[in-house]
């Protein structure tokens, strides 16, 4: 039965669409004071909900709620609003121990201790919610504690770099490494490089396109469309800022708020002014779906890049062919057709039902076993400053390339934007759809495929 139901939701599902029944409820039959907090919760996360309603009272201020098979989490986002900061929301779902930590007590654990994962689930990234699981990693004496995303602001940094603790995100954010250099932090690692390579990363590209003749712009402008979260709107106005070194003219540069559906009027604008790119640079996939269909209804002379969103799978069943064309990247991901990386895929599939992705799984695999590498060698898991010293010293080849903290930023950088050394550098992948499938056109050796030009660009 637990693999039936692993096969179903994970790997048979990719959308509330898919669903082989009709029992479960949707959105309108929720009673109306619900449907705000609903509201406010990512288009992603509303997706991939396979549920069959919510019922609660709507007085849980303080309580703490469990969420059995809590799936996507949009019930648990839903909770979280109605028990406010005093409360708790935890969702637990089916999936067993990440594959590292397996893969790593098979092999005999950490020198001969067997690791145990704690989880703890910390919503929406609030700096009060991220403060406290910090600190009850912190209280509970982890040897190392993994974090996918943290604030922007860092401010549940100081409670582990006191402790020493061996830390590592991939928020993939400047204000992170930042404020890591300048406390003199030595015990926060970002696994990635920061959001600032994006907009250097895909110049560099670009102009490589021009210089082989593989893509001759209509013209040099851009039209820039960002959301305003601070890390979208850093990615654009770098992009800006760069092109501008090197000539181009900005036709556009809109702002908006996610979600967003309706692309008419930012159209209008693309449309009167034709740029020789679009760059819309957000994380959502459903704004950037539904962006490129509208665009795609009557496509300007432009290249288009959309950052990051493309990666996720709803956006290519959002939308469809309309995406055959477009450019994405990733400053960290699973590299395609790689020694390393095949075999964590395949074996991620079989453990799971559903594939690993782009990003995230590799990612924290990858930081798991560099740490269980460093605690080995240190001798003992809780020499925090042997570990993290190891860890600073370290060049890991992983199954999202080359993990290296060479400066006091302790993040990684790279290849080709920082250096042109792909064994020192994290690849910073650039991804073409062609017919519905990724194909990875940069940069090389990782490549399985080349730039195409797109249909509309033909004509």
């Amino acid at each position: 039965m637990h693999e039936l139901v692993q096969d179903y939701y994970g790997k048979q599902l990719g959308g509330s669409s898919d669903l082989k029944t009709s029992a479960c409820c949707d959105a309108s039959a929720m009673p109306a004071w619900l449907k705000p907090l609903l509201a406010r919760v990512h288009p992603e996360v509303l997706e991939r909900y396979y549920g069959c309603g919510l019922v609660c009272p709507p007085l849980l201020e303080g309580c703490r709620v469990l969420d059995l098979g809590s799936g996507s989490g949009r019930d648990v986002y839903a909770l979280a609003q109605l028990v406010g900061k005093s409360g708790e929301a935890i969702g637990v779902d089916m999936p067993p121990e990440q594959l590292a930590v397996a893969e790593i007590n098979a092999a005999g654990g950490v020198l001969g201790r067997p690791l145990k994962l704690a989880v703890l689930d910390t919503q929406a990234q609030e700096p009060d919610v991220m403060k406290n699981v910090f600190q009850k990693f912190v209280s509970q004496g982890v040897a190392a504690l993994f974090a996918g995303f943290c604030t922007y602001s860092s401010v549940e940094f100081p409670i582990v770099a006191q402790a020493g603790i061996p830390t590592f995100h991939v928020n993939t954010w400047h204000g992170n490494v930042d404020f890591v250099k300048q406390q003199g932090i030595k015990n926060i690692f970002q696994g990635d490089p920061s959001e600032t390579w994006y907009g250097p990363g895909f110049i560099m590209l670009a102009e490589n396109l021009i210089k082989t003749r593989a893509w001759t712009p209509s013209s040099k402008t851009m039209a820039i469309v960002t959301s305003n979260d601070p890390y979208s709107l850093n990615i654009a106005k770098t992009f800006q800022a760069g092109m501008a070194q090197t000539g181009w003219k900005t036709t556009m540069f809109q702002e908006f708020t996610a979600p967003q559906a309706d692309w008419n009027s930012v159209l209008v604008n693309i449309r009167n002014a034709p740029p020789g790119i679009v760059f819309f640079s957000d994380y959502a996939a459903g704004d950037e779906a539904s962006f490129i269909k509208q665009f795609r209804q009557s496509p300007t002379p432009s290249l288009v890049y959309q950052q990051y969103a493309p990666s996720i799978p709803q956006y290519l069943q959002l939308a469809g062919a309309a995406a055959d064309g477009v450019l994405w990247s990733t400053v960290v991901g699973i590299l395609q057709k790689d020694p390393v990386a095949d075999p964590f895929n395949a074996a991620f599939q079989r453990k799971f039902s559903a594939s690993a992705g782009f990003s995230n799984a590799g990612d924290q695999y990858d930081l798991v076993h560099l740490w269980a590498q460093a605690a080995s060698t240190a001798g003992d898991p809780y020499a925090f400053a042997r570990v993290n010293e190891i860890v600073r010293n370290t060049t890991y080849r992983g199954v999202c390339g080359t993990y290296r903290f060479p400066d006091d930023y302790l993040t990684c950088y790279p290849y080709p934007d920082s250096t042109k050394d792909p064994s020192l550098g994290m690849p910073h992948m650039t991804f073409q759809i062609q017919n519905g499938k990724q194909v990875l056109i940069s940069p090389e050796p990782y490549t399985t495929g080349s730039f195409q030009l797109p249909a509309w660009l033909k004509k």
